[in-house]
């Protein structure tokens, strides 16, 4: 036996040994399956590239929809801006120690093979659960909730209102969207690659134009006052609006799902990840100041998630600010859901290939026609497809946000641990990029209060806990449940059924 799952072969071959094809064929089809799992990803990110897919990948709509949200949260304007600051500084010491994994253990697909590597008894069950937790949670959450903001600017543009708009047009605009960016990184990858340079630089000269318009109307607005205004108590509501930070800062991760793809990995990604994101956090912290002098707190919670779309109709009057504008920001959007789909596709394409999914064969193959994983990418527009469509109207937004927040900061966390233990285990390992002990144990202490904060109760004054109609342990619960469920799934596969191969046994010799 060549030790494959029924679940592992594509159709067509288990059909022809079905139907009583001759050996030779079934043979032929069997070489195509091997190929197509065999198949290597080609080595086409420089520098530059790289760069633009981790800012790429950050810029989306967080930056230029949860303004409001943040602020309902904390309360202030001071606040507000502050919490943008720590989460750039806990962002930048993630990032660095995701660098120092991404070039000790230079693997495609992230937190999996980290993992996998620092935490390998139980066997696989770390890396399981993150896989399984990323390709039907984190990833599609994020993914769903940007395509939904890109309808949502496009439809501003189209109507010059963020008002009254039917909910089913901004979803029905979002999956559109979630299936372009599927279809284009399938099909036609390095135009893919190159669009999403482009929209990198159109989304970063966007950010540049805020900041410069902002100082430009300094004198206005809320800052000159007490910005410490009202500031929020709850420790609850600090956690919803770093929730919507580090969403917004999310990304710089991306070129770790695809290392295999990297030319000169040791030496391009930590250039391009930091780079990236120390570049994209100035932008942010910076667009945050210009926000809030040319608007005053009540209107930037009045705008909801098209905080963007009414300052510069404010600045730039209706025909810019309207209709311009708009769609510049549905295209930074789309961008960040074109980087999204590509990362989260590579989650997929490694959990298939090491057998965690079902149709493993399918979803981890490579086509021979167009070089990439095609299949593995449809799965990805599917899934965010379905988180358009199937959250209540109202605060699904923010709810998608929290929801593929939590899973995230539970298994970084989990990540960062693993890089700490690996020091002291694996200790020999080449570590061309080593993360200072100090900002560890602050990404650390980052997710510590992530994962337990969300359970404490907001007051009754607290903006958090009116934010939603959703309880605020909603998301917390779910993000748990959906782990303690793939523990359970892992449990009756691994020991019960004994589906799972175990092809990857973590020894020194093969780290």
């Amino acid at each position: 036996m060549d030790g494959s799952q029924p679940g592992d072969i594509p159709l067509r071959v288990q059909r022809a040994r079905v139907s009583g094809a001759s050996q030779a064929s079934i043979q032929s089809l069997d070489e195509d399956v091997a190929e197509a799992l065999d198949a290597p990803l080609e080595r086409r990110l420089g520098l530059w590239s790289g760069m633009a897919i981790v800012m790429g990948s950050i810029i989306g709509s967080g930056i230029f929809s949860t303004p409001s949200l943040i602020l309902g949260s904390v309360g202030s304007v001071g606040m507000s801006i502050l919490v943008w600051v720590i989460g750039a500084v806990v962002s930048i010491c993630g990032c660095a120690a995701y660098m120092e994994l991404g070039t000790m253990l230079p693997r495609s697909g992230g937190e999996k093979a980290y993992l996998e590597a620092a935490f390998p008894w139980p066997r696989e069950l770390m890396s399981f659960v993150f896989c399984l937790a990323s390709i039907f949670v984190c990833w599609p959450t994020g993914l769903a909730a940007d395509a939904v903001v890109t309808g949502s600017y496009l439809l501003y543009a189209a109507t010059g209102t963020s008002e009254g708009h039917p909910a089913w047009a901004e979803r029905m605009v979002g999956v559109g969207v979630a299936v372009l960016c599927a279809l284009a990184h399938a099909c036609f990858s390095r135009w893919a690659i190159r669009v999403q340079n482009v929209l990198t630089v159109v989304k970063a000269l966007l950010l540049v134009l805020v900041v410069l318009v902002g100082l430009s109307q300094l004198g206005r607005g809320q800052l000159g006052h007490d910005v410490f205004a009202g500031t929020s108590r709850s420790a609850n509501g600090y956690a919803t609006a770093l929730f919507k930070v580090f969403f917004a800062y999310s990304g710089y991760t991306a070129l770790n799902y695809a290392v295999d793809e990297l030319k000169d990995p040791a030496r391009t990604l930590p250039r391009a990840a930091m780079g990236g994101l120390a570049a994209t956090a100035l932008l942010y912290v910076m667009s945050n100041v210009a926000y809030f002098i040319v608007l005053d707190a009540d209107e930037v919670r009045g705008a909801g998630t098209t905080v963007a779309g009414v300052f510069f109709t404010r600045v730039l009057g209706a025909a810019w600010g309207q209709r311009v504008v708009p769609v510049l920001i549905a295209s930074a959007t789309l961008g960040n859901v074109m980087c999204g789909s590509f990362a989260a596709s590579r989650v997929i394409f490694a959990a298939a290939r090491d057998g965690y999914v079902p149709l493993g064969g399918l979803w981890g193959s490579v086509s021979r026609r167009f070089g990439t994983p095609v299949w593995a990418l449809a799965a990805g527009g599917l899934l965010t497809s379905l988180y358009i469509v199937v959250p209540p109207p109202g605060q699904a937004y923010a709810l998608l946000i929290d929801m593929g927040g939590y899973p995230f900061w539970l298994f970084s966390g989990l990540a960062i641990a693993g890089l700490l233990r690996m020091r002291r285990t694996h200790g020999e390992l080449l570590r061309p990029f080593r993360a200072w002990m100090p900002a560890n144990c602050l990404s650390l202490a980052a997710a510590v209060f992530m994962c337990a904060v969300p359970f404490v109760r907001p007051g009754k004054d607290d903006g958090a806990a009116q934010e939603g109609a959703a309880p605020y342990w909603a998301a917390p619960v779910v993000g748990v449940a959906f782990v303690a469920a793939s523990c359970c799934l892992w449990y009756v596969r691994a020991l019960l059924i004994d589906r799972i191969e175990y092809r990857k046994q973590i020894n020194e010799d093969q780290i």
